[in-house]
């Protein structure tokens, strides 16, 4: 007897590669990173970053160059969709608050 255990996809290089970009650029939004330190960061070739990053940014914008450098960092829109999951995880407590508070007994 078989059965159907599901197997999971293996991701093919370049979308684990700009997942992982995601991850280093997080916590440097204000300075960014140096391509070169990007390289480094994901084992990469620098001609990598010079031809993906401007790709992602302009199909994307989930990174950006920091004005006036050759820094990039996370992109508004991704930064957007952070924002969002922050918002209704709140929500979502907040609710869960009003209804513990309800079931309280106060003496």
């Amino acid at each position: 007897m078989t059965t159907d255990t599901p197997t999971a996809a293996k991701l093919n290089d370049a979308i684990r590669k700009t997942c992982e970009l995601f991850r280093l650029l997080a916590g440097h939004e204000l300075l960014g990173l140096a391509p070169g330190e990007i390289a480094k960061g994901l084992n990469v070739s620098a001609p990598w970053v010079s031809v993906n990053l401007p790709a992602i940014a302009l199909e994307t914008g989930f990174v950006e160059r920091v004005d006036g450098t050759n820094r990039w960092r996370l992109g508004v829109p991704l930064v957007r969709i952070a924002f969002a999951v922050s918002a209704e995880l709140n929500a979502a407590k907040r609710r869960l608050d009003e209804v513990g508070n309800r079931y309280q007994i106060t003496p």
